[in-house]
């Protein structure tokens, strides 16, 4: 079982990292699913679906985005249910950083978390953490500052459950909108 491959159609046009947990997916009978792009990409766009949606609304293709996860491998349980999540994840982070620094050596160009999971993982150790709705209420600084993230990348959140679509969140959308028209 290999790992799915990274998504990108243009790393010349890049403007968005977009970071996933892990490949890890079932379908309804309990079968492990496996793709050969992040997300199954190239294949079947409904897993990235959601997450296209709101990239579309600032202004995002697939053509301006690097998709992958933060852990390559497939896992035995999916993301929210992994008790090692968090300790597989942290052990990823360098070869994440390692990749996307290969890719864009000026370390500016922003990360997308598609995960809370995620912020919560990448966070330097003693750095405030503040929950979802404090971003998408734009009460807190976005993008989360490289300086305070162990990818040493702009972080935003750009979650994929159903609660953070960005046309139920306006503000936070033309805030977007506004950090991408000027990349």
């Amino acid at each position: 079982m290999n790992s799915p491959k990274p998504f990108c159609t243009n790393p010349k046009k890049l403007k968005a990292f977009v970071l996933g947990c892990d490949p890890t997916a079932f379908d309804n009978k309990g079968s492990r699913l496996e793709f050969e792009y992040v997300f199954d990409l190239g294949n079947d766009k409904r897993y990235f679906s959601g997450a296209m949606k709101n990239l579309n609304l600032f202004g995002l293709s697939l053509d301006d985005i690097y998709v992958q996860n933060l852990i390559i491998d497939y896992q035995d349980e999916e993301t929210g249910k992994n008790k090692e999540w968090e300790r597989i994840a942290t052990n990823s982070i360098l070869d994440r950083r390692t990749e996307f620094d290969a890719i864009d050596s000026t370390k500016k160009t922003p990360v997308l978390l598609t995960s809370e999971m995620l912020y919560k993982v990448l966070l330097k150790p003693g750095t405030p953490r503040y929950k979802a709705r404090q971003f998408y209420d734009l009460e807190v600084p976005v993008p989360i500052p490289s300086g305070l993230n162990l990818l040493a990348r702009p972080l935003i959140p750009l979650y994929r459950h159903f609660r953070y679509k960005l046309s139920e969140h306006k503000n936070y959308l033309k805030h977007l909108q506004a950090i991408f028209y000027y990349a």
